[in-house]
């Protein structure tokens, strides 16, 4: 695999500093909800419940540690939340065609930058409700509040599971996309589709090194040989026109009648 650099060790970090301790906090508080809260009494449910809480912890921690470890990247985080924010009309008319694309391969999506619509959307959500996340977690254990907070929180977490499961769909279920789901493990996705499925963004930082490979290979082809008819003068190119490298000219005469080949 012709492997390219798509997500730097902070980045990774970050990613799974949010992904890991979400994911136990989603999947506990839909157990204690589903399971546990119309019968409070069946057992395991404080197992279930500190789970839930350290999760929260991890939640609320991991992310500040990463920023904390990583700070001489903050800037590239910038740009990401930036570049999740900033839509153009070539986002609106992807996410349009998004299910249609699915459906019939002869759909062309139209190209992209390092997120797609869809990951600007998870990203928008995301940096929206972190925040309220960890302040509702909080304030659920203070009294007066703990109610209110509390509805928040669930209503918040279930508007959320759609666009959790799918991305957790795309990165590890979707044949077009899991391939990315390695840009999070490793940093290292495939050149060939990281340019097809983020154009803009692969032209950015590499077109640039491929339009450079491109022309040392064309300078280093061989010299083309050019056969012409005998007795007619070779075609000389206009000096003033560049040529795309030189040429040999073979001229295939046939002896004169008469001139045998002279065995040795």
């Amino acid at each position: 695999m012709d492997a390219i650099l798509r997500f730097r060790r902070s980045e990774r970090h970050l990613h799974w500093a949010l992904a890991l301790p979400f994911m136990c906090c989603l999947v506990t508080a839909l157990i204690l909800v589903t399971v546990y809260n119309p019968h409070p009494s069946r057992p395991f449910r404080w197992v279930f419940s500190w789970m839930h809480r350290l999760s929260g912890v991890c939640l609320a921690v991991l992310p500040a540690w990463t920023f904390a470890r990583h700070r001489d990247d903050l800037r590239v985080h910038v740009h990401n939340v930036r570049t999740a924010w900033t839509w153009t009309r070539d986002d609106v008319r992807w996410l349009l065609l998004m299910i249609p694309a699915a459906l019939d391969k002869r759909i062309v999506l139209p190209h992209q930058g390092k997120f797609n619509a869809a990951e600007k959307i998870n990203f928008m959500v995301l940096t929206v409700t972190y925040p309220l996340y960890v302040i509702t977690g909080v304030l659920v254990w203070l009294p007066g509040v703990a109610y209110l907070s509390w509805l928040v929180h669930v209503l918040m977490a279930f508007n959320a599971l759609p666009l959790v499961l799918g991305h957790v769909f795309m990165a590890t279920v979707n044949r077009d996309t899991r391939t990315g789901l390695s840009g999070m493990v490793t940093g290292l996705v495939d050149r060939h589709w990281a340019k097809h499925h983020y154009r803009h963004w692969y032209d950015e930082h590499f077109g640039v090194e491929e339009a450079v490979g491109t022309t040392a290979a064309s300078a280093a082809e061989p010299a083309r040989a050019e056969p012409v008819p005998c007795g007619s003068a070779p075609n000389v190119a206009d000096p003033t026109t560049p040529s795309p490298g030189p040429a040999l000219v073979l001229v295939d005469c046939p002896p004169p009648e008469g001139d045998e080949p002279v065995a040795a």
